[in-house]
């Protein structure tokens, strides 16, 4: 799938302007014919995917020599512009590629839509079919329509159907990222993860299967599959920051130097996400959030005796508001140190950093009325403009292979928050950088009603 979207070409659409009087010859009917059929290719663009309608199976034909010969099944397909694939009866394709010795090729088979203006044709014909190509190849472009993809064995030639159409092993058929025609996200969104020395695997797997969970959960955003990676080290060398998300270890941050410090300034201004997160036990909050919680259940425990409230119900509530005290000077702590990087990165950290309930990330697209727990806490969350600091670092329940095993519950909220999260960053960028002016060159205007009216005045 591919994992950037093909926008249509800011082309103004030119039509005749019909009058009384006018012949209607064939030109002049070329181009409304051509103009319709523009339309209705930018409106499919616009809005919607391209995909398998139904049928375009592909099966392999028995008793083959080699083994290769495939049958396309009849079906239907549109394209990335809109324009229909209709196979009305099976088609046989035979695969010629092959890999090098001691190495695997992957193949795909594809159907393209042919335009008929692009053909040879008899131009006695009064009508022309639109029609298809099945062909192989070893790159998608957009135009191209997925029916299998082939992961070929050096040495083996005859293809088989897979055992388990979940999990196609060598030469078999695999229909696992056919796609079907669906609605355009409305938003787009990718991450990138700095690491200290090693990658964190725990945080890769976490972020992999929140993205994979985002076309069950919340479709209008897509996610790019791949993790933009790097080490601290590099983030302060010249490339692109080419993510909306930038996830990074709060120690790490505190340690960046100057040359990093200013890349990730530039990342905030132009609509990006920082993310800083640490663990509760690197900030020293782990054990203090345990004792208050130990604190709480004693509390509840003895309101339900009189007399063992009499006896201890004082003394629990000092401690819990002792405890209470501890935690908030050790977030106080973390905020401080995290102020001094604010300033270098050009955010203002005056404010406390609270989340409102009108807060992003409280309530879009998923609500709550409180953070998703981890290690049995709710999560610390403060906000400054582009800069998000995490206490309890949750991308730990966002992978269904956690350890040890989290609830079913836990995962999903907490796969729900961090689709707030990819959400809260996508919009961000998207906005900041629609307020940013283009330069235009003196001769160069674009086509307004404004500029019109002011020209004709």
């Amino acid at each position: 799938m591919p994992e950037s979207r093909d926008y249509p070409r800011l082309e103004l659409f030119e039509r005749w302007q019909i009058r009384d009087g006018m012949p209607i010859n064939a030109e002049c009917w070329q181009h409304a014919h051509t103009y319709h059929r523009h339309r209705q290719n930018f409106h499919y663009q616009s809005l919607y995917e391209p995909g398998i309608v139904y049928g375009l199976g592909v099966a392999v034909v028995p008793d083959q020599p080699d083994g290769r010969l495939l049958q396309v099944q009849p079906g239907v397909a549109i394209d990335i512009a809109g324009n229909p694939i209709i196979v009305q009866s099976p088609e046989e394709f035979r695969l010629t590629s092959a890999p090098n010795d001691g190495q695997a090729l992957v193949v795909y088979l594809v159907v393209n839509y042919v335009d008929p203006d692009d053909l040879r044709l008899n131009l006695t014909a009064k009508t022309q079919y639109e029609s298809f190509r099945i062909v192989e190849k070893l790159h998608l472009d957009p135009q191209d329509i997925e029916l299998c993809r082939i992961d070929l064995q050096a040495g083996v030639t005859q293809l088989q159907a897979p055992t388990n159409v979940f999990a196609p092993s060598w030469n078999q058929l695999d229909f696992r990222d056919r796609r079907q025609p669906q609605p355009q996200p409305q938003l787009r969104v990718r991450v990138g993860l700095v690491t200290d020395e090693s990658p964190d695997s725990l945080t890769q797997n976490g972020f992999t299967d929140l993205l994979r969970s985002l076309p069950g959960l919340y479709p209008t955003l897509h996610a790019d599959s791949t993790l933009q990676t790097f080490s601290a080290q590099a983030l302060g060398r010249e490339f692109t920051l080419d993510c909306q998300l930038l996830h990074i270890p709060y120690h790490v941050l505190l340690a960046l130097p100057n040359p990093a410090i200013q890349r990730l300034q530039s990342f905030l201004a132009r609509g990006g996400i920082v993310l800083a997160v640490a663990d509760f036990d690197a900030v020293d909050l782990l054990d203090l959030l345990d004792i208050g919680q130990e604190l709480r259940l004693g509390l509840l425990e003895a309101e339900r005796d009189r007399d063992l409230f009499n006896q201890t119900g004082i003394q629990l509530q000092q401690e819990i508001t002792a405890n209470q005290s501890a935690i908030t000077e050790q977030i106080t702590t973390v905020k401080q140190s995290i102020a001094a990087i604010a300033s270098r990165l050009g955010v203002s950290s005056t404010e406390p950093g609270e989340l409102s309930n009108a807060h992003p990330l409280q309530w879009q697209p998923f609500t709550f009325s409180q953070l998703p727990t981890y290690q049995g806490h709710p999560i610390i969350l403060k906000n400054w403009d582009g800069l998000v600091l995490m206490l309890g670092d949750l991308t730990r329940c966002w992978s269904h292979s956690a350890s040890p095993p989290i609830p079913r519950e836990t995962l999903r909220s907490a796969q729900e928050w961090g689709i707030n999260l990819l959400h809260f960053a996508a919009q961000r960028q998207q906005w900041t950088q629609a307020l940013i002016p283009i330069t235009i060159p003196p001769d160069d205007h674009p086509d307004s009603l404004q500029r019109r009216v002011s020209t004709e005045l």
